[in-house]
């Protein structure tokens, strides 16, 4: 079971949050901020809920910042009454985090939950990216990134095309240029992706997992993962669960032939072409 520790003094907060995530994450409570390095080492939880209730002082902002740089892919969630702190928002946003939970307007037990997984989304389209697409220009690493944050809300090519300001034929044209997957087949890995990702959760079924990705039935789950990972979701998890399927992906997903890193840099479209050096130059 995915892991989020809680850093809440406020026990109203913390019984609230606590009962609306307990049913899908292992919760573990924590009395600061500092206190997140003690578990990264052990395996690592998945994300962090951390509490800002002294209206009297600014948020960590510097604490925040150093504990996003040291680990980009543990999601990050803000819970405060921020009433009259509309200026705590606006910097915390600069800060990159994951989710904002709003006290004040007093979420519910779904809302909660639905914040969290957001933000667990955005973290594993971070590590799916460093793992996969560091070398890819930055057109991929957003397509990548898009469809893996929003594979439960089951997007569509036009959306996806919408998010990085392109027509569908002009997306299918910029990937084609750099060799890569069509948009439909993005969409069906990060499907495929997000669905590894949570079988890992002891707590979660094979028809649950089908169920929140739109398979609507775990059969429709199981022949989909046979016929793209190559197993089924028993056998998948026995071979590395995601770390798999991320393997598959790289090697047949992407659709990569040749000498990737010289081609990204020489692609016919500029558009998206990658500002820094050829990597392979030292």
């Amino acid at each position: 079971m995915a892991e989020i520790l809680l850093q809440l003094s406020d026990s109203r907060a913390y019984a609230l949050l606590s009962a609306a995530l307990d049913s899908r994450y292992q919760c573990r409570e924590i009395q600061t901020l500092k206190d997140v390095e003690m578990y990264i080492p052990m395996g690592g939880p998945r994300g962090c809920v951390l509490g800002l209730f002294d209206k009297s002082a600014p948020p960590p902002l510097n604490d925040l910042r150093t504990l996003r740089r040291k680990h980009p892919t543990l999601a990050l969630v803000l819970a405060a009454d921020f009433s009259g702190r509309e200026m705590d928002l606006y910097h915390l946003g600069r800060v990159n985090v994951d989710g904002v939970l709003r006290l004040e307007e007093k979420p519910s037990a779904r809302q909660v939950l639905t914040v969290v997984d957001e933000a667990l989304a955005t973290c594993l389209a971070e590590v799916v990216v460093q793992t996969v697409a560091q070398d890819l220009p930055p057109i991929a690493q957003e397509a990548i990134r898009w469809t893996i944050e929003r594979a439960e809300s089951r997007p569509r090519v036009p959306d996806l095309a919408a998010a990085l300001s392109l027509t569908p034929h002009t997306l299918l044209r910029e990937l084609r240029a750099v060799e890569l997957a069509a948009p439909r087949d993005l969409l069906l890995w990060a499907r495929l992706i997000q669905a590894s990702h949570l079988l890992e959760r002891p707590s979660e079924t094979v028809e649950n997992v089908a169920f929140r990705l739109g398979y609507g039935t775990g059969s429709n789950l199981r022949k989909a993962l046979k016929r793209h990972v190559g197993c089924s979701p028993t056998a998948l998890l026995e071979r590395g669960g995601l770390a798999w399927t991320l393997g598959v992906f790289r090697r047949e997903g992407l659709r990569q032939a040749g000498d990737t890193k010289t081609r990204w840099t020489t692609a016919r479209s500029s558009r998206w072409r990658m500002a820094t050096p050829n990597r392979d130059k030292k």
